[in-house]
């Protein structure tokens, strides 16, 4: 089953080393269980593709991205997102499908260097990361992973006519997107309601972990908790559905945690 049709990658234009394999050209890493693909560019790109029925990716649009970012907060609150140099990556191990312990060091614009760990175990993937230097950038900035759920429909139109929204609706009738916080209680989101999670109570204390599941996936459900002392939040566009698109975000906090342990662990069951 072939990962590479989701990206095309120039080694020339990478820093990490790749796997001589035709199914994950132009990957670091690339891990197969029975419900997921996960996969590590060359160039940085981290992705999770889910498996329907069949065995095969459901879909591109489907595939949940993990952006690393490194973000500068300017004197006027503007916040920037560096953007990764692929040249600066490198790492100790070589190219694997087999993710143990796995840490990349890199550079961004103005010359920030940051940390990302990778490990997988019983086919859940954990990441840590952190900011090495802040390189020539004199303002503040921050580490994190952000997790980017598309919409989960793309091919259906909530607002055309009676029978497509009913198609939807019927569709969409079980779907479940689910916060635990940081102090234990659970919440079930709505998916459909238009909802503006940064102006909402969505994001709790911080939150502990997210179940999300759209019978788009086929079946799958996409769970991603992260350890003490780091809590995610959640955000979507405003006045729009969750199931239009959402992000969860990771962040280090050196205060918090300054040994840099906590993680991020995500897996598809």
């Amino acid at each position: 089953m072939a990962f590479v049709g989701m990206m095309e990658i120039s080694p020339l234009e990478a820093g990490l080393p790749a796997l001589d394999d035709k199914n994950w050209h132009g990957h670091f890493v690339g891990f197969e269980t029975k419900n997921y693909h996960f996969g590590i560019s060359a160039q940085g790109e981290v992705v999770f593709r889910m498996l329907g029925k069949s065995g095969e990716p459901i879909g591109q649009k489907l595939a949940v991205p993990v952006q690393i970012l490194v973000e500068e907060n300017m004197p006027s609150g503007k916040v920037v997102a560096k953007t990764i140099l692929p040249d600066s990556l490198e790492s100790a191990q070589p190219a694997t499908k087999k993710p143990k312990n796995i840490v990349i060091h890199g550079k961004v614009t103005g010359d920030a260097k940051f940390e990302v760990t990778v490990n997988e175990d019983r086919g859940v993937i954990s990441f840590g990361g952190r900011l090495l230097d802040a390189g020539t950038l004199k303002n503040p900035l921050k580490f994190s992973l952000r997790l980017k759920f598309g919409d989960a429909y793309p091919s259906e139109k909530a607002g055309g006519g009676k029978n497509d929204r009913k198609k939807l609706e019927d569709k969409s009738r079980d779907d479940r997107l689910i916060l635990t916080y940081s102090d234990g209680k659970r919440v079930k989101l709505s998916t459909t309601e238009k909802a503006d999670a940064s102006a909402s109570e969505a994001n709790g204390m911080g939150i502990a972990a997210a179940e999300v599941e759209f019978s788009s996936y086929q079946g799958n459900k996409f769970l991603a908790n992260s350890s003490a002392p780091i809590a995610m939040k959640i955000s979507n566009s405003s006045a729009n559905a969750f199931q239009n698109g959402f992000t969860l975000t990771w962040e280090a906090d050196p205060v918090k945690d300054p040994q840099a342990k906590a993680r991020l662990n995500i897996e598809v069951k």
